[in-house]
């Protein structure tokens, strides 16, 4: 699928849930595509316009900029096949295009994840996605390994643009990591709110190097080489989660099979090992089925819906579990 048909699906970016609170779309960062860079550079992206890195920095033209791939696809931490995480490397490019030429010049690029816009004209990124509610924070998992004392950070923030006043704070969280993380550790980021007002935006950045300045990527600082691996990165209502939330996972629904997958005209077969609520969402958090099934064999029919990636998300009083259906 091709990436500016998910660009053209980017405003209904947030996932429905069982109480209608917004959250955000691929948590898991699972959905990928492969891509072509300078000089016939093979690389991974993600897929969901919801989450923005700098890759697109290495495929513009070559006498512009020599831009790097600073975000990978890794394996994620579950080590299941088909879980992902991408790996953010701080890095630089050259401004102008050949570093032998005199009047060119060098720029750092802090590896990051976040909901921002890259505007390569003016060397700067627009932050934000539409967003209307008020989460207590954001939780996740990460890995860091700082070079030379950097540090990263992960940074969340709820805003209201309001005529005559300009864009406004609404809530703003922030937490901040100085040494390095070998295992996969479980964050909070608690969201400070600052008025009762309701937020039209959101933005959040996963940065691997904090000394950073999207307003102006000349004024970035930090170190070439830091690296961040993050994972299910998802906004929380109420109390912060626990540490483990597969804790919850159903694992007879886990078990559960869709088949034939990929599907070449979007009919699956779903074998339930449990009675449960069907949910399928697009990859841009769309909820396109909502239906309570039964255990045994049930029909999947996503045939009037694009070739795509989509989520299966099943769930009852046991917990829940998730699939991932491919049309092709």
């Amino acid at each position: 699928m091709k990436r500016n048909f998910f660009l053209a699906l980017a405003l209904p970016l947030v996932m429905g849930s069982l109480d209608a609170q917004e959250l955000l779309s691929d948590p898991g960062f699972d959905y990928w595509e492969a891509r072509t860079g300078q000089n016939g550079v093979a690389y991974d992206d993600l897929l969901d316009p919801y989450w923005t890195t700098l890759n697109d920095l290495a495929t513009l033209p070559a006498e512009m900029f020599t831009g790097p791939v600073t975000c990978f696809k890794e394996s994620g931490r579950s080590g299941d096949a088909f879980d992902f995480a991408p790996r953010i490397v701080s890095s630089s490019m050259i401004f102008g295009g050949d570093s032998s030429k005199s009047d060119s010049s060098e720029i750092f690029l802090p590896g990051v994840i976040g909901t921002l816009y890259v505007d390569f004209a003016h060397i700067t990124a627009v932050l934000g996605k539409p967003f209307s509610d008020r989460p207590d924070g954001l939780s996740g998992y990460l890995k860091y390994a700082p070079v030379n004392g950097d540090s990263a950070t992960v940074f969340v923030e709820l805003t209201r643009y309001t005529a005559g006043v300009g864009r406004q704070t609404v809530g703003q969280g922030q937490v901040m990591f100085h040494e390095a993380v070998e295992d996969w550790t479980f964050f909070t980021v608690p969201v400070e709110y600052r008025t009762g007002a309701q937020p039209d935006s959101i933005t959040i950045l996963i940065v691997g190097s904090a000394g950073y300045d999207f307003s102006n990527f000349l004024n970035c600082q930090g170190q070439k080489g830091s690296q961040m691996w993050v994972d299910d990165v998802q906004l929380y209502y109420g109390e912060a989660p626990e540490p483990d939330p597969s804790a919850n996972e159903n694992l007879a629904l886990a078990s559960s099979r869709l088949y034939p997958n990929p599907s070449a005209d979007g009919r699956f077969s779903l074998q339930l090992a449990e009675a449960c609520r069907v949910q399928v969402l697009s990859v841009t958090g769309q909820l396109l089925l909502d239906e309570e099934m039964t255990a045994g064999l049930q029909s999947l029919d996503l045939s009037k819906y694009a070739p795509a990636y989509y989520v299966v998300r099943l769930s009852n009083e046991n917990g829940s579990a998730a699939l991932k259906a491919v049309v092709r």
